[in-house]
């Protein structure tokens, strides 16, 4: 037989602890013919909290001394459950049909669907949190970057729910500690592996006859130091031969448009291209038939190429000193710091909302005190 416990708080108000470890709510109270009664108000999971079993008490009560008939108790409540699961569908409705969306949206249905998604969003707490990153990490056997970004993931729909105005809540995701991840790329690439790198590219496209869309890829991201997505974005249009621009488009910032420029390595190649292709093509497209190619399509054609020349003998999880395609953007910004480029100019050419992002490339503009090591030993 169920034990139940009373609340400490509120009279009247009752609970039990179920199988797995959650709260069923009851509220007791003496009808008219002066018998106890036990109503079931709600459970845990969705939403019902000892604070909603003393107003409905009151409101039964209320009724009672009326001579009317109790409200219908669980009915009304559950009407104003908002589960994880409604948010999150109009979360990612609002946002671009993306591969980055599309990754979120992966992302939610393996780690937060199943955990969390039936329960009211308004009572998940810091403990739920907790639980579902104990679990990726020790159960799953996943990264604790990986731990670290569902949580993210549900604080930003949380957030998203909030500034919608669909409830008022603090986001238990702001009490959750997240894993220190030691995860700064520091490798890049120097000049005579750049070389190398476009070399078997070219020698890619000659083989699988798709045209010239690994070179095509790999020079502008090199480049213009634009990240996948924005490469893959350039069309036609976006290029000024005559003024050496190349608009590109920024998702991470909301599809925010800033220039890079057309170089030595470049300006061949495009001015070869665009005489193939129609005013609203993308340059990266199989035979320049135009079609936008999908960040998955490069990852595949481009990996083992990278993996072939950079990351033998390489864990797959040393992100320190793996080379991917990440990896090309930020040999752009390397190779301008060495060549003591300004790191407010790196910033803009990097386009880098927070000059914080830029400075870790300072490093490698110590050229005055090499030099005094040098003249010394």
């Amino acid at each position: 037989m169920a034990k139940y416990i009373n609340s400490k708080k509120y009279e009247g108000v009752q609970h039990y602890l179920k199988v797995n470890g959650t709260k069923s709510y009851y509220v007791r109270y003496k009808d008219n013919d002066n018998k106890l009664k036990r109503v079931k108000i709600g459970d845990e999971s969705d939403g019902t909290t000892e604070v909603y079993c003393r107003n409905k008490r009151i409101e039964i009560l209320n009724a009672q001394n009326k001579g009317e008939q109790p409200p219908k108790i669980v009915k009304n409540h559950r009407e104003q459950i908002i589960t994880l699961h409604e948010i999150a569908d109009k979360y990612f409705s609002s946002k671009e049909n993306t591969t980055s969306t599309h990754e979120r949206l992966s992302k939610y249905n393996k780690h937060l669907s199943d955990t969390l998604g039936k329960k009211s969003i308004t009572n998940i707490r810091k403990d739920d949190l907790e639980r579902l990153r104990h679990s990726i990490v020790k159960e799953k056997k996943l990264s604790e970057k990986t731990s670290n970004m569902v949580i993210e993931l549900f604080s930003t729909i949380f957030n998203y729910g909030f500034c919608e105005e669909f409830y008022k809540a603090g986001n238990p995701a702001m009490k959750v500690k997240r894993f220190k991840i030691q995860n700064t790329r520091e490798r890049f690439l120097r000049t005579f592996e750049i070389e190398e790198l476009y070399k078997q590219t070219i020698l890619q496209d000659e083989k699988v006859l798709h045209g010239d869309i690994l070179e095509v890829f790999t020079k502008l991201a090199l480049t213009t130091g634009a990240r996948l997505e924005g490469v893959l974005n350039i069309k036609k249009r976006d290029i000024d031969l005559q003024s050496d621009i190349i608009r590109i488009t920024d998702f991470k910032k909301g599809g925010e448009v800033y220039s890079a420029y057309v170089t030595g390595t470049t300006r061949d190649l495009l001015f070869n291209k665009l005489k193939d292709i129609n005013y609203n093509d993308h340059l990266v497209s199989f035979n320049n038939d135009g079609k936008r190619v999908s960040a998955r399509q490069i990852q595949t054609r481009l990996k083992p190429i990278l993996d072939g020349l950079f990351n033998v003998g390489l864990d797959t999880k040393d992100r320190k000193n793996r080379i991917v395609i990440h990896s090309l953007r930020h040999t752009f910004a390397s190779q301008l710091a060495i060549s003591d480029i300004s790191i407010r100019k790196i910033q803009d050419l990097m386009n880098h909302a927070d000059i914080k992002e830029t400075m870790k490339y300072a490093k490698l503009q110590d050229e005055t005190n090499k030099k005094a090591a040098q003249s010394v030993f």
